[in-house]
């Protein structure tokens, strides 16, 4: 794994759940010995390492430590061990070696995560047995060695093909361009040839070009996708009896004199000192084992044929992938599977919308996996992304009570659920307080019309790409929208994710809050009477039947402002005519980019349902909006910023 202080959190969770299963002698890589020691004064336990070779100048912040990451694994080969690599916003749920050292896998050398039904994703691997002078450790080294052959003569031959400087620093887009090679015994350069710009692809020798390799490449002939049966003891996580595998055999590829109809030429003549370096580093770990023949070289073409090929296949999903195509559907959680994961390693890697950063801790914190005294450790005095740009001792939270965001099931569509929210966060805002962003259960019929449940724990789910299923507290299947998951919803004191209002409660509420029986014993009830007395207890507050007059949030009494949690027990909305400037302004700022609070901008951009917005699609964007039967006993209210009203 890679981390430096910034990402720590995210690594101490994915290396939490190697614990969690037993499994340690986790290597951590970092850019500097500074920063190892940055990170050890904070987790003493953890191994850090760092690289002291020469690099490239522009090889720099997470490319360097992708390039660090690669390095180490082609050199691990060569050394003769296996390695499992994976990206820090992963997490294990079963013993990976479990599947890995059993058929149909033990026989593979390179085991990838799939990032496309043919590409290999550059983050989650594992490799084994493979030749110390084989094409597997060629091709992790080629992955290393190609941008530093640009950089070996300052990227002056790149800038003959028109690429652009620190064109395959990212490993995945390194990955990408080497893994044809090792399919077709070519030396070929797919995906650097997208490192052009967009006049330059419009031109026809260009377009000859990428029609060659492709061709070239023949992807529907490398590949070989089978059934093959799976051990009785693995199928509730594989969720059948069988798994498809798709591989191909990895071989030792050569320039073959650099045909003109691939680029011609793409490296300079002579290695520089950076490619060179690499090479004598490789040779010195195993001195005894010569390095393959050179591949720039077209005399060494028979040769390289006659290398033993090494089997390589991308991970069936359930093995390994990304959230969006299984942790979305379900398959990650045992509450919603009905048994277990349906998953041996899970990847964050790219979410369908909001905060990619955020989503890795999100993704953990919905699974119930979210280890919160590690993250104190990494994240200090800011646990909830509230506490960016705000001092988190002062944090005070406005929640609607259990019982009223059920009522929020009952809204007609998104427009009237964001209405909703917006009476939520303007009176968090008057009340100077953060909001906790409430969810809506899954069989809320405009979430997806379409979606049904017909019993609990059927995968895969179905839903729009706004929503984040995950299981509540009280066993309900729950949607949570990723709009949630920006800053501007949250950082500055403005909200909390329902995970974090989750361990907000546990840290102020110990662990009420989540039943209406168990909040008549702390929340404070303020209650209407001819005098204004009010009844409570220490720990919370609502605003029973409405009628609690606030002229402005100073108005409150002194130990009820001090109160980590208010709740409300009505649906409000504001008329902020009687606003001052200020407030309205902070108001309209945050509306403008958190796009739960906007309607207009979320039409734009989803449909009602919650599917992404077709440019052409506008259905659905002057729907007439009616308020169901049930919602009208939610007793919706108007409030000004002088006083409640009935409306």
């Amino acid at each position: 794994m890679v981390s430096d202080d910034k990402m720590l959190d995210s690594f101490l969770q994915g290396s939490n759940s190697f614990a969690r299963l037993g499994m340690g002698h986790i290597l951590l890589l970092s850019y500097s010995e500074a920063m190892c020691t940055t990170i050890n004064s904070i987790v003493p336990d953890v191994g850090c390492a760092w690289s002291s070779f020469e690099e490239p100048l522009d090889l720099q912040d997470v490319y360097y430590l992708w390039s660090v990451r690669y390095r180490t694994l082609a050199r691990s080969m060569r050394l003769g061990y296996n390695v499992l690599l994976v990206d820090s916003d992963t997490a294990v749920f079963d013993d990976p070696y479990k599947y890995f050292k059993q058929p149909p896998f033990q026989d593979i050398v390179v085991l990838n995560q799939e990032e496309s039904p043919v590409e290999a994703n550059g983050g989650n691997l594992y490799v084994q047995n493979a030749a110390p002078d084989g094409p597997a450790v060629f091709m992790f080294a080629e992955i290393i060695s190609r941008p530093l052959r640009w950089a070996d003569d300052g990227w002056e031959t790149a800038s003959k093909h028109k690429l652009r400087k620190q064109c395959l620093y990212a490993d995945q887009d390194a990955y990408a361009d080497v893994l044809p090679d090792m399919a077709s015994g070519y030396m070929l350069f797919p995906k650097a040839l997208w490192c052009v710009d967009e006049d330059s692809r419009a031109q026809a020798d260009w377009q000859e070009l990428d029609d060659n390799t492709v061709k070239a490449i023949r992807w529907s002939e490398r590949y070989n996708e089978t059934k093959v049966a799976v051990p009785e003891d693995w199928q509730q996580v594989v969720g059948g009896s069988e798994t498809a595998l798709k591989t191909l055999q990895l071989r030792m590829p050569n320039c073959r004199g650099w045909p003109e109809e691939f680029g011609g030429e793409w490296y300079p003549k002579e290695r520089g000192k950076y490619s060179t370096a690499f090479l004598q580093q490789l040779q010195q770990d195993r001195p005894d084992t010569p390095l393959w023949l050179d591949p720039e070289d077209a005399a060494n073409a028979a040769a390289a044929d006659k290398v033993p090929t090494e089997k390589f296949a991308l991970m069936p999903r359930w093995v390994g992938c990304s959230w969006t195509w299984r942790g979305k559907a379900g398959y990650w959680d045992p509450n919603i599977t009905g048994n277990v994961a349906q998953q041996v390693i899970g990847h964050t890697h790219a979410i369908p919308d909001g905060n990619r950063a955020m989503a890795k801790r999100v993704i953990p914190q919905s699974l119930g996996i979210y280890d919160w005294e590690l993250a104190l450790k990494a994240n200090k005095q800011k646990p909830y992304f509230a506490c960016t740009g705000f001092d988190c001792t002062n944090l005070r939270v406005l929640a609607f009570t259990p019982t009223m965001e059920q009522l929020l099931a009952d809204s007609a569509s998104w427009l009237e659920f964001s209405l909703l929210l917006q009476g939520l966060v303007q009176l968090g805002q008057l009340l100077g307080r953060a909001v906790a962003w409430p969810s809506l259960p899954c069989k809320t019929p405009w979430i997806n019309p379409a979606f049904i449940i017909k019993r609990r724990h059927e995968v895969p789910l179905k839903l729009g790409e706004l929503w984040l299923p995950w299981n509540s507290p009280t066993g309900e299947l729950t949607c949570t929208p990723w709009e949630y998951v920006q800053q501007p919803c949250l950082e500055a004191g403005r909200g909390l994710l329902p995970w974090e209002w989750q361990r907000f409660q546990d840290v102020h509420l110990g662990n009420a809050g989540t039943h209406n029986d168990s909040i008549d014993k702390w929340m404070i009830r303020a209650t209407h009477s001819g005098n204004e007395s009010h009844a409570y207890d220490q720990q919370g507050f609502t605003f029973a039947n409405h009628i609690v007059e606030v002229e402005d949030a100073m108005s409150l009494p002194e130990e009820l402002q001090m109160q980590p949690t208010l709740f409300l027990d009505s649906l409000v909305h504001a008329d902020m005519a009687a606003w001052p400037d200020q407030a309205k302004a902070a108001f309209q700022q945050m509306q403008s980019a958190c796009l739960v609070l906007n309607p207009e901008l979320y039409l734009s951009k989803y449909t009602l349902a919650g599917a992404w917005r077709k440019p052409e699609d506008t259905s659905d964007v002057t729907e007439s909006v009616h308020r169901p039967a049930r919602l009208k006993k939610g007793r919706l209210h108007r409030y000004r910023h002088t006083s409640f009203v009935q409306e």
